[in-house]
């Protein structure tokens, strides 16, 4: 089994690491989307308060964004897993989920409860869909490095991402003298920048001779055709 492969040391996987740009095209989306989830979600009250929107609303709001993410993920996850397609369903869910940070910016001054409801849904869940699907891929693409270096790796760049995304969206907040007081349109608009500035990353995946073959999944087959010849021969 994979679990059996001797696995480089962590100092040997990090310089791998390091020169792969499979492993940074995929890192820098999976980072910069848990930042801006983490920052969205942490101030999602600010965002909606000034437009005259409950902190009930801002709340299920919230709800929506977490609990259809959870679903989702659930739903999607392991079939996912049981086809495979791991790169070519982050090339369908990025670009969506960089269209809703983009519709994002006009949902709170619609004043219609159902913008942000929907859109919170759809960011909900194509955020949790990407996460375990990105995480797996990057154990594919790495093998046979141990799963646990570019996965802690992701979530470090992530939280990284995520307290500075907050702290400079909190510096973009309007003043109380703008129209209306305290608004976070900027912010909004500097989430869906950097929602969109890293689509391409992942969509080069593949390209320009880049490995990106499924490496552990490659040595498993190698493995279970090696036990079945060594099985036929005994008999």
């Amino acid at each position: 089994m994979a679990s059996e492969t001797v696995k480089p040391p962590l100092l040997s996987s990090l310089r791998q690491l390091a020169t792969r740009i499979e492993f940074w095209l995929i890192f820098f989306p999976f980072g910069i989307y848990v930042g801006l989830f983490n920052s969205i979600s942490s101030l999602l009250n600010q965002i909606l308060y000034p437009h005259g929107y409950s902190e009930t609303v801002a709340g299920i709001t919230g709800a929506l964004l977490i609990v259809v993410g959870l679903v989702s993920a659930a739903i999607m996850s392991p079939i996912i897993d049981r086809l495979k397609h791991y790169l070519g369903t982050m090339k369908i869910l990025i670009p969506i989920l960089a269209a809703t940070y983009i519709a994002f910016i006009f949902a709170p001054s619609s004043g219609n409860v159902a913008g942000p409801y929907v859109l919170a849904s759809i960011m909900g869940a194509t955020s949790f869909c990407i996460l375990p699907v990105a995480l797996e891929y990057m154990v594919e693409i790495t093998y046979p490095m141990s799963p646990e270096i570019p996965s802690t790796l992701c979530w470090t760049g992530g939280q990284i991402f995520g307290a500075a995304f907050i702290l400079i969206e909190n510096a973009l907040k309007a003043g109380p003298e703008e129209d209306p007081p305290l608004h976070m349109m900027r912010a909004l608009i500097f989430q869906a920048v950097m929602a969109t500035a890293v689509v391409p990353l992942p969509l080069c995946v593949g390209l320009f001779g880049i490995d990106v073959r499924k490496r552990r999944l490659e040595a498993e087959c190698q493995r279970v055709g090696s036990l079945e010849e060594a099985i036929i021969r005994r008999v």
